[in-house]
């Protein structure tokens, strides 16, 4: 499946007005207008939907799941860049039609995605042309922008155990639930190292009480304990 298949349909108003409800608002015409060519997408998990090097003809915003985009080496070895999850406008599709070039990295759907996609033209003309649209595309790349550079510092500057417990938290609060589906290797991919580093490190997390283990998913046995664990490496 690729989000430049034509299989898509018109919008659903409530599901939009629910993840977005600052674009919603927005009433310039041209913003309309671009509204007006939008169509909607699901797309099951697991699945690649954005390949590299593909051109980018449509500019994305996810209504519903979470996309992980990567890039991949010549030995096939993963790295995570960043995930989008419902209510948030896809910076890959947005990079690369700000710079004219085709997708520079990866998409897989972690579950079931649902997107709304919006014809290149008609996001140029509402870029141009509503200053309401524009100001929230700024907004969103200035927090982006934020984003990386705390990544940058937590590269820089943590141990790869509080990344791997800042994860986790993280995964947890974005699913909302208190076992998430993840492998190892997810993990690894996600943070630049091996599945066997995080095996161990996960192991260690068990021990102190934080998570249990289980093939193919992880059980947050104590909040307070993963939590704990982050501001003792603070």
């Amino acid at each position: 499946m690729n989000i430049n298949a034509e299989s898509k349909a018109p919008i659903h108003p409530k599901g939009w007005e629910t993840a977005f409800p600052t674009l919603n608002s927005i009433t310039d015409p041209a913003w309309l207008d671009a509204l007006q060519s939008a169509k909607e997408q699901t797309m099951p998990a697991k699945v690649v939907v954005i390949h590299k090097n593909d051109p980018c003809r449509s500019f994305l915003l996810v209504t519903q799941g979470i996309i992980r985009v990567y890039q991949s080496t010549e030995g096939g070895r993963e790295h995570t860049l960043y995930r989008t999850q419902a209510g948030e406008i896809c910076i890959l599709t947005l990079q690369n039609l700000l710079a004219g070039t085709d997708y520079s990295a990866e998409a897989v759907t972690e579950e079931e995605v649902k997107v709304v996609s919006i014809p290149a033209e008609y996001f140029y003309r509402a870029l141009s042309r509503s200053e309401n649209f524009r100001n929230l595309i700024l907004s969103t790349l200035a927090h982006r922008l934020n984003s990386m550079m705390q990544l940058i510092e937590q590269v820089t500057f943590q141990g790869l155990d509080l990344r791997l417990a800042c994860m986790l938290g993280q995964l947890f609060g974005q699913r909302n639930a208190a076992s998430i589906s993840v492998t190892h290797q997810d993990l690894a991919a996600a943070l630049g190292t091996t599945r066997e580093v995080i095996s161990r490190l996960l192991k260690g997390f068990e021990r102190m009480g934080c998570i249990k283990l289980r093939r193919g998913e992880i059980e947050l046995l104590s909040p307070e304990a993963l939590t704990r664990l982050t501001h003792n490496h603070a």
